[in-house]
């Protein structure tokens, strides 16, 4: 039995097809909960009169997306807790498909639905992904054709937040997701969390959902969609953060070089893109945030059983189709993405 979490924000237009989809899963979930932030679009009341089946909450703020799906899980009745976002729409039998993964491991966490995209539901969006020790995610699978994605076999490094099915008593442990996230990154430090306690992650092929068009103002979707600025203010802040939070220190210090040249890159790319207001207010934020993160830190440690060196990789990078993909800014992905691999290669066997 699983009790489903739909978070939402002001995605009225996207609650049919995924609340539809959800509840026609079989088998259905035991409950469905909305956890609305505060919409004001008229999503609660929309999902009152259509879906009466489903508990609709609302936060009272807009607080993220980490925030609400803490406030779900912690309200959730049963032990394995489905949740997705709003412009998700769930596959015939992805339900069972995820619940038949989470049950063959005993040490599984967590499984996250094979994510294709909402305009060509032939093209893979992501298979999950992998810790890489910038505290980036490496993506699986990146919007590549579904008949030449290659399926996980076995677990994955990091698991994308849009659509999961996790042990709730696994979710507690690790704290959830830190609210101080709001978005962006969030996936990478819940997963880090869960690894370094022993857990593991999948991502289930068979389990298949549609990914429609995600966060107004931060989502990119393909080669002509444009940066936005308050991506690189959440980049500039948070990817730090993490590092802060769930880095061994050892293994913070001896790839701090590495992190300092991946920061001036994205730095200067920010400012080709006037964005550099919101590269230092992200980094201004951090300084704030640094006495959480380090309390964040103090119980994310006190669960750890694995070493950083056996959780992060150093694998080429993920960049939205069409960034760095010709020319001199190729020649210099290509470059970084060598320097940063023989880089963790030196430091890794020292990594705590």
């Amino acid at each position: 039995m699983v009790s489903a979490i739909v978070v939402n924000w002001n995605g009225r237009h996207y609650l049919e097809a995924c609340l539809s989809a959800l509840l026609a899963q079989e088998p259905p979930p035991a409950e469905v909960l909305l956890v609305d932030n505060h919409s004001d679009d008229g999503s609660r009341e929309f999902v009152a009169a259509r879906f009466p089946q489903v508990l609709v909450f609302d936060t009272g703020r807009n607080a993220g997306p980490c925030h609400a799906r803490n406030f779900g899980v912690a309200r959730a009745k049963r032990e394995r807790c489905l949740v997705l976002d709003n412009d998700v729409v769930l596959e015939p039998g992805a339900l069972a498909a995820l619940a038949a993964c989470l049950d063959a491991d005993p040490r599984a966490a967590l499984v996250q639905a094979r994510s294709l995209c909402g305009d060509d539901p032939n093209v893979v969006h992501y298979d999950g992904g992998d810790l890489h020790f910038l505290g980036t995610l490496v993506l699986r699978n990146w919007y590549t054709p579904l008949e030449r994605a290659v399926a996980p076999t076995g677990p994955v490094g990091a698991a994308i937040a849009l659509c999961f099915l996790v042990r709730r008593s696994a979710y507690l442990e690790a704290g959830g997701f830190d609210e101080h996230l709001f978005i962006l990154y969030e996936d990478n430090e819940f997963s880090y969390k869960l690894r370094l306690r022993g857990y593991t992650v999948y991502c289930s092929p068979e389990a298949r959902c549609r990914h429609l068009a995600g966060t107004a103002g931060l989502s990119m979707r393909g080669a002509e969609a444009a940066y936005p600025a308050r991506r690189t203010f959440l980049h500039s802040r948070n990817r730090w953060y993490v590092l802060l939070s769930c880095m061994r220190w050892r293994t913070f210090v001896l790839t701090l070089p590495a992190q300092l040249v991946y920061g001036a890159v994205y730095a200067a790319f920010g400012h080709r893109r006037g964005h550099m207001r919101d590269w230092w207010r992200g980094k201004a934020d951090l300084l704030r945030l640094i006495p959480k993160a380090l309390r964040a830190r103090r119980a994310a440690q006190a669960g750890r059983v694995v070493a950083d060196r056996d959780l992060l990789v150093a694998a080429p990078m993920t960049l939205n189709p069409g960034l760095a993909s010709r020319g001199a800014a190729a020649a210099l992905r290509t470059l970084l993405d060598r320097f940063f691999a023989g880089y963790w290669w030196l430091v890794r066997r020292f990594c705590g």
